[in-house]
């Protein structure tokens, strides 16, 4: 006979209390847990020295697995890449593909390349860009030299030592006078207010003009500081390329035009322009007055902060390069993302825009603020899950032995029918 307890305990309904609380406290925490990683706003991409370094490394891993997936060993894929951006005249991208060449060309050569940069006289991007070089087959440095040799040395084959020492002396001052001036260069293709104030003229006359693109060379020429100024010219040549995404450009009309209401600029306008003649007399200056007279200064902050961060992704990389990597951006979060992978990789971010855009923004990594409270919530899910998972495993362990009869010893046995009478 099988024995059996007079009195169960009660464990399924402890169980069953225990297992639902641990259920709905989980998504409490982990709500928690996010609200103080992040705060109550998306990931904000900032550019710490954690993310750029996180960021390189995600690139890496990108330009690593680029490599591995070509039609051959990956230093031949590598080389392959790089021969042909040189046919295309793209250095921006073949500067790139060579500083990822400890990453794109295999273990044993990424090894070795690491190890011939460590004892290299010279330092930094140029110390590994000299270093791949060497990796590549003959023809291809050949032609890398001819496409990267400056006019002074081309000047230096055909010129006596007396002309180049009076070029190198010329070109001293010019590269230093360069230097005093790159942080003031501009990328500019908006025009002026002469030009603007003639298509507002038309404009006012009911002619059809591109809304979006005057408005936003109305914005960069009178209401815009210079970085937001630049940041205008990089959108308006992605988009005049037809580089701009089409999320990303309904983003961008959305915001200016609610710093910049089309309606009300064509109303004052058309209050003002009424012959050809008013807009080339005085049209520059009338432009200039209604869109500082119309525009919302709080909606405008937020238009001129993304296009300070499309500027900062031009000097980061190039105004040309730039574009290429703001067709990957479809959102303000996409922007921040951009910019942070433009400043970690530089020229590799414009590589690795060339063969592998799908993922191009998902290398950009954000840190998190470990501080107490995380931790403690942090601790808190895991000890839910392990519960969890306790509960779990007993109650399925009790339900394969329930049923299982038990062992009796015979003394017990003969016991039982004497108690029986």
């Amino acid at each position: 006979m099988n024995r059996r307890r007079k009195r169960r305990l009660p464990f399924a309904a402890y169980a069953a209390l225990i297992f639902n609380a641990a259920i709905c406290l989980s998504p409490f925490i982990a709500a928690r847990a996010i609200s103080t990683a992040y705060g109550d706003k998306r990931p904000a991409f900032e550019a710490t020295s954690e993310a750029l370094t996180a960021t390189r490394l995600a690139m890496d891993v990108r330009f690593q697995r680029l490599a591995q997936n070509g039609n051959g060993a990956p230093r031949e894929v590598w080389s392959g890449f790089v021969r042909d951006e040189l046919e295309a005249g793209d250095m921006a991208t073949v500067n790139g593909l060579l500083q990822a060449a400890p990453a794109m060309l295999g273990s044993e050569d990424g090894a070795a390349l690491k190890a011939r940069i460590a004892v290299s006289d010279q330092t930094g991007e140029q110390a590994l860009i000299d270093a791949a070089l060497t990796y590549l087959p003959e023809d291809v440095q050949d032609s890398y030299e001819r496409r990267s040799a400056s006019i002074m040395s081309m000047f230096s084959n055909n010129a006596s030592t007396a002309a180049v020492a009076s070029a190198s002396a010329a070109e001293t001052a010019e590269l230093a006078s360069a230097e005093e001036d790159s942080g003031h260069a501009e990328f500019n293709i908006l025009g002026d207010l002469r030009d603007l104030a003639f298509t507002a003229a038309r404009w006012a006359r009911n002619d059809r003009i591109d809304e979006f693109a005057f408005t936003l060379a109305g914005v960069g020429l009178t209401v815009a500081d210079p970085e937001a100024r630049e940041g205008a010219s990089i959108a308006l040549s992605a988009r005049r390329a037809q580089r701009l995404d089409a999320a990303f450009e309904l983003y961008l009309e959305r915001k200016l035009f609610e710093a910049a209401p089309p309606q009300e600029l064509r109303r004052l306008l058309e209050g003002e322009f009424q012959s050809e003649y008013g807009a080339g007399a005085r049209g520059a200056a009338v432009v200039d007055t209604v869109f500082k007279s119309s525009v919302d200064r709080e909606a405008l902050e937020s238009v001129l902060s993304d296009l300070r961060i499309l500027r900062d992704i031009a000097r980061d990389t190039s105004p040309i390069s730039a574009v290429a990597i703001l067709s990957q951006v479809k959102d303000g979060a996409d922007l921040r993302r951009a910019s942070l992978v433009a400043q970690a990789g530089g020229d590799r971010a414009v590589a690795l825009a060339r063969y592998d855009g799908d993922h191009l923004l998902d290398t950009a990594r954000t840190t998190i603020n470990w501080n107490n409270a995380l931790r403690m919530q942090i601790a808190g899910l895991l000890a839910c899950f392990v519960l969890l998972g306790f509960l779990s495993l007993s109650v399925f362990w009790k339900s394969l032995t329930r049923d299982r009869p038990r062992k009796v010893s015979a003394v017990y046995l003969m016991d039982q029918p004497a108690r029986a009478r």
